[in-house]
């Protein structure tokens, strides 16, 4: 009798060992779901706050996760927070993005109109910007016009980062050109030539491309877009 008292005590204290642990699975999974659903919310948020500021023409800069946005960010001599930027244009009710970036498949290297969740995708970017340039409203309709020639004719990313080329260009490049033509020469953005032989092996390997194609080239870092007298950082955003 004893005997079998002592197993339904210990019987009893497993199943109340097993309830408990139970319990406390369901607590955490709870809580899981409460920080996912907070952390969702909070860069909804942000999104919803960029939506609402932004204008015709506005610079849209993000900061990619992967390895080569790393590589572009540190081009950059001043800051080095952003690695691709696009120009925001609202059509049909809503916020798209064009912008141009390469592509090994040659199937997305053109320049895109693209939605700007798809181009702030959080699970790309961990983070985003919104600049904006002194254009007036002339000068801003003439800008995107200028990036709508360019994705009618579908221009394609330039691996080669010639500037002296229109028939294929790299983000900064075709916003540095569209600027130019909308203002007349006024708004002037910045070059600068590559001379740190740290970044060549990168870039070699990344497009591609020979180092004497590029060495002591001319180009267009990120940061000179927005590191201007005539535009201005609106709101800096951090995803969660």
């Amino acid at each position: 009798m004893k005997r079998v008292l002592s197993i339904l005590v210990v019987c009893a204290s497993l199943l109340s060992a097993c309830s408990d642990s139970s319990e406390k699975t369901k607590t955490e999974d709870v809580s899981l779901i409460a920080d996912i659903h907070a952390i969702t919310e909070a860069n909804d948020s942000v999104l919803a706050d960029i939506k609402s500021k932004l204008k015709e023409g506005d610079l849209i800069l993000r900061s990619g996760t992967d390895y080569s946005s790393e590589q572009i960010k540190d081009m950059s001599k001043e800051d080095k927070s952003y690695s691709h930027g696009g120009i925001a244009h609202f059509e049909n009710n809503q916020w798209l993005v064009y912008h141009i970036e390469p592509d090994y498949f040659l199937v997305k290297d053109k320049v895109r109109k693209e939605l700007i969740d798809t181009f702030l995708n959080k699970a790309h970017n961990n983070g985003f910007a919104l600049a904006r340039y002194e254009l007036k409203e002339k000068e801003t309709h003439e800008f995107i016009n200028y990036l709508e020639q360019q994705y009618q004719k579908k221009v394609k990313f330039d691996m080669a980062f010639n500037l002296k080329t229109d028939s294929a260009m790299y983000c900064s490049e075709m916003i540095t050109k569209g600027l130019d033509l909308a203002t007349q020469h006024k708004l002037k953005i910045e070059i600068q030539r590559l001379t740190d032989k740290s970044k060549f092996k990168i870039i070699k390997q990344y497009f591609r491309v020979p180092e004497k194609a590029f060495a002591n080239m001319e180009i267009i870092p990120i940061d000179r877009l927005y590191l201007n007298p005539k535009c201005t950082i609106i709101q800096r955003y951090t995803y969660q």
